[in-house]
């Protein structure tokens, strides 16, 4: 039976890819073949809505993480966790927050110092799964973080920006369809870099070998330009140019080819052209065109040469980046181009609230619905942030639109991606450049078309897991069947057993962040004679040059207006705002007596746990005694046994066994098959002068130790255990750790004025983030609402709504709210 499945499995696999040179290839062949691929790595995409793109130190940036299908666009996907970091110019992390879904969706905050330096930062977002393709694969978007400033500067401020020095730059060529074909019209897209990465003005011309000018040509956009070239046979052509400080470059254009095709497109009156040209000398063999939308496959059929070209209406196509593929008989690819698609198939939001203009401190009540095109209510779930436009101006960098259709979609770092989705002449010649420039990044279409398909290396993270191995102190051979146990500071206890290779794995579960793991590692008949070694967890390394528009040299004055307003503002909002705040106090006299650090012994390891009994340094002293187990001769309901064997009573013995748990340092130790003498007793594996502290733990109390506890436990912290800074020690069989774990929500503050009080006294309200809500849900034929006030300023506030309807239609939508 199973030879019988794997032989059906090959010919579903080798099917694509079998005789296809000898037979005509059908549409639904080819999509068979590409739903393959999507079906073997289904693929995500990630958009944060951020509630703004500029803060100051001491504030939160909110986040909602919008994780998706790649296809469909539709959510929630199979990765439970999502990563969001900061990073700062240099590439190293500032903070990283891992977000766990409340409700199928993924939303937090990034706090940042209070000593966090000015500058532009990147936020990047990523899942686990999304580390298959890499890091060009994650969300990333550039903020601004901003200063107060320090009164004793105020006259060293010139509220000039410095300029970059941009000298050295080079250029990359991007003939349309991927080759300049001799003696035809092509168009030559180009992109221009500087050193640093930044995109570079530059300006020049175009020159054959013998210095004749063919055109004159500049960059539109981002380093990115356009020029039309008829190349001759046999010559040479080039790129004079300068950049704006002067500094002149040559560049040698790519040499025309003979004997291939490329695919040319143009638009006009809403149709857009597909042009697949000849070069002189190609064969004249069988070709097909495909084209396909994020693996939605919109045509296939073989190239009718006697037609100029194949045309289609904007709106036959959906919205998105569009790959065209020249393809031979046997699937090879010939030519590329992508063109990018605006259509009015995604989603509206419908935005209505309870008056037309508020006052300040004002109830502001707001109803959402989520429409069609043709009006049909669709359910979903939206971002909503509400910022004031006096100080700052409303992302329309970065949008869930430029995101899903755009920038995830095409290879490199987009900045800026919402721009090339506006309407004006400029925008849609710059987007088509980015078309020219950057390749289709998701999948290999033309390997999936002939079987080869590509599987992914990591699957999604659906738990949280600690792993590591085991291995013998003198050879360190790998120990099999070690029990290797792990308990948290939370009261998670879990066991493994390490296998042939010595590797053990706890999953299945997960934990708060700042949780802190000890795992304890013991090899034959219990002795801790092994070495622990536990897999520490790794992030991916950033790979990502922190740029923002806001900061560069072209800044323009509308900006940097609003940029010192939202800074004066902020100076103000950071007498009262909680977050930032500096109280003053006036000199307070200490009567209290100063604690003893040696009562401070139960603020480690089980603090947080209610022991029955303590006995601390001071009643150990008082004790004389010369081991451990005398120490609990006299305390209640504690019986010790001739051979130093201990019971607890009042508790269970399921086990079988009456000897409690017993840790010393948050770590527990084993009690051995037979006991001879009370020396044998895990208790005396410490000197009783070296204790600081001992808790006793009974009946109900114990059961944070789960099964373990249920003969009760004994707690033993040591003088250098109680020392917060070795709490990371290690020992050859022990360690202890604190991963990476969940950030537990915090609600967005936004105050109340229900009082006529409340509207005339307390705190100026100076927020500038006026209200943040990442989890409204929309019913389907529903509404949703929500309310927050206003704050103490005549303005307007930008409304900006994100979301998704639960068929991938996207919403994004900036609304007007005016205070009187």
């Amino acid at each position: 039976m199973k030879t019988v499945f794997i032989l059906i499995l090959c010919s579903i696999l080798l099917y694509p890819f079998s005789g296809l040179a000898q037979r005509n290839i059908s549409f639904d062949e080819i999509q068979d073949s590409i739903s393959r691929q999507l079906a073997f790595y289904p693929q995500e995409k990630i958009h944060l809505h951020l509630d703004r793109n500029v803060y100051i130190p001491g504030e939160k940036i909110w986040f909602k993480a919008y994780v998706t299908d790649a296809v469909t666009h539709q959510m929630p996907t199979y990765s439970h966790y999502v990563y969001v970091e900061l990073i700062d110019s240099l590439n190293s992390i500032v903070s990283r927050v891992m977000v766990r879904p409340v409700d199928n969706l993924h939303y937090g905050h990034l706090f940042l110092s209070e000593v966090i330096p000015e500058g532009n930062y990147t936020i990047r977002a990523y899942t686990r799964y999304m580390e298959n393709l890499g890091d060009e694969y994650f969300f990333k978007k550039n903020i601004w973080i901003g200063k107060l400033p320090d009164p004793q500067e105020k006259d060293k401020q010139t509220g000039n920006k410095k300029k970059r020095i941009k000298d050295d730059y080079d250029v990359s060529f991007f003939p349309e369809g991927g080759y300049l074909l001799q003696e035809t019209l092509c168009k030559v897209g180009f992109k221009a870099l500087n050193i640093n990465g930044y995109p570079e003005y530059i300006s020049g011309k175009i020159v054959d070998e013998e210095g004749k000018e063919i055109t004159n040509v500049s960059t539109l956009h981002a380093g990115m330009g356009l020029f039309a070239l008829i190349p001759e046979q046999g010559k040479k052509y080039y790129l004079e140019c300068q950049n704006l400080n002067q500094f002149n470059k040559r560049f040698e254009i790519p040499a025309a080819e003979t004997g291939t095709y490329s695919i040319h497109t143009g638009r006009n009156n809403k149709m857009i052209y597909i042009d697949p040209k000849k070069a002189i000398n190609s064969p004249d063999i069988p070709l097909y065109i495909l084209i396909h939308c994020r693996g939605h496959l919109l045509h296939f059929s073989p190239w009718d040469k006697s037609k100029k070209h194949i045309a289609f209406a904007d709106d036959q196509l959906p919205s998105g980046v569009i790959q065209i593929l020249l393809l031979d008989k046997e699937m090879n690819p010939l030519s590329e181009r992508l063109i990018f698609n605006k259509n009015e198939d995604q989603g509206n939001a419908g935005f209505i609230t309870d008056k037309a203009s508020y006052e300040i401190r004002d109830k502001v009540t707001a109803t959402l619905s989520i429409n069609d095109t043709k009006n049909n209510p669709l359910a979903g779930n939206l971002s909503i942030a509400i910022t004031d436009d006096k100080d700052i101006i409303a992302d329309s960098l970065t949008t869930i639109l430029s995101t899903l259709l755009l920038s995830s979609e095409l290879k490199g770092h987009i900045e800026a991606p919402a721009y090339y989705l506006q309407d004006d002449n400029k925008a849609v010649a710059a987007l088509d450049l980015l078309m020219m420039t950057h390749g289709w990044r998701r999948y290999a279409i033309p390997e999936a078309l002939i079987g080869n398909y590509t599987f992914p290396e990591e699957s999604f993270e659906v738990t949280k897991s600690i792993s590591g191995e085991v291995k013998s102190l003198v050879l360190g051979k790998p120990v099999e069947n070690s029990e290797v146990t792990l308990f948290s500071t939370v009261g998670d206890l879990i066991q493994a057993e390490t296998n042939k290779q010595g590797k053990f794995l706890f999953y299945d579960f997960e934990f708060p962040d700042s949780t802190t793991f000890f795992v304890q590692s013991l090899g034959k008949k219990g002795k801790p004679n092994v070495e622990l070694v536990v897999q520490e967890e790794s992030f991916p390394v950033p790979n990502h040059i922190s740029y923002n528009p806001y900061t560069d040299y072209s800044v323009d004055e509308e900006v940097e207006k609003k940029g010192n307003e939202f800074i004066k503002k902020a100076e103000q909002r950071a007498k009262y705002d909680e977050n930032i705040r500096i109280i003053h106090l006036k000199e307070v006299e200490v009567t209290a007596q100063k604690i003893d650090k040696k009562n401070e012994a139960r603020l480690s390891y089980w603090a947080n746990a209610s022991s029955d009994f303590t006995l601390d340094r001071e009643k150990i002293e008082q004790r004389h005694a010369t081991s451990v187990t005398q120490l609990l001769h006299g305390i209640a309901g504690v019986r010790v046994g001739a051979y130093g064997e201990i019971q607890i009573r009042g508790v269970s013995t399921l086990s079988g066994k009456t000897n409690p748990l017993v840790l010393i340092d948050g770590i527990p130790m084993e009690w051995p098959e037979v006991m001879l003498t009370p020396f044998d007793s895990p208790l005396e594996s410490v000197d009783v002068h070296s204790i600081e502290s001992i808790d006793v733990f009974k009946g109900a109390s114990a059961a944070i130790f789960g099964m373990r506890g249920s003969n009760g436990a004994i707690s033993i912290t040591t003088r250098r255990g109680n020392n917060n800074e070795e709490l990371g020690r290690s020992g050859f069989n022990y360690t202890s750790l604190s991963p990476l774990g969940f950030q537990k929500p915090v609600e967005f503050y936004s105050p109340k004025y229900e009082t006529p009080q409340s509207k005339h006294l307390g705190n100026p309200d100076y927020r500038t983030t006026i209200f943040w809500k990442p989890d409204i849900i929309v019913p389907e034929e529903g509404k949703a609402s929500f309310e927050f006030y206003t704050s103490d300023f005549p303005t307007t506030y930008s409304v900006i709504i994100e979301g998704l309807s639960i068929d991938g239609k996207i919403i994004r939508q900036v609304e007007k709210i005016k205070v009187k």
